[in-house]
């Protein structure tokens, strides 16, 4: 019986169904596919979807998935470079320091030490210890 080349560089489906057809007609007893016949599959799904080659070469889906190599996109074509890419170039603040100390005549006393960015209204806290009543 002559040896049949199963591998093609990129043959028909209906080609390569054919050939799984020869395949299980002259095969004695249950055995793995031949990784020629593997190799004909999954040169199909540059044309074909898997689940359109396991459904016309009657093959597990799965186990064709498995042996597909898993197509990466081309990085540099897929992410465009930005356009504006804003940098902040302004030196951190240094650490400011503020003491507020307050005393009415009655003597009452308030002292306020902040340091770094404060977000409290030191005006508003002040006017409220100015309006307080005795």
């Amino acid at each position: 019986m002559e040896s049949k080349n199963y591998s093609t560089p990129c043959p028909a489906i209906s080609e390569v169904k054919e050939q799984f057809k020869i395949w299980r007609r002259t095969r004695k007893n249950p055995r793995p596919i031949p990784e020629k016949l593997w190799a004909a599959a999954v040169s199909l799904t540059a044309k074909h979807s898997i689940s359109q080659i396991s459904k016309e070469l009657v093959l597990d889906y799965s186990a064709l998935k498995k042996r597909v190599p898993i197509k990466k996109k081309d990085s540099a074509a897929s992410m465009s470079p930005p356009g504006f890419i804003e940098l902040n170039l302004e030196p951190p603040a240094a650490a400011s320091e503020c003491i507020v100390e307050m005393q009415d005549i009655l003597g009452s006393k308030m002292r306020m030490h902040f340091r770094g960015k404060t977000d409290v209204d030191l005006l508003e806290l002040a006017k409220a210890f100015w309006r307080k009543k005795p």
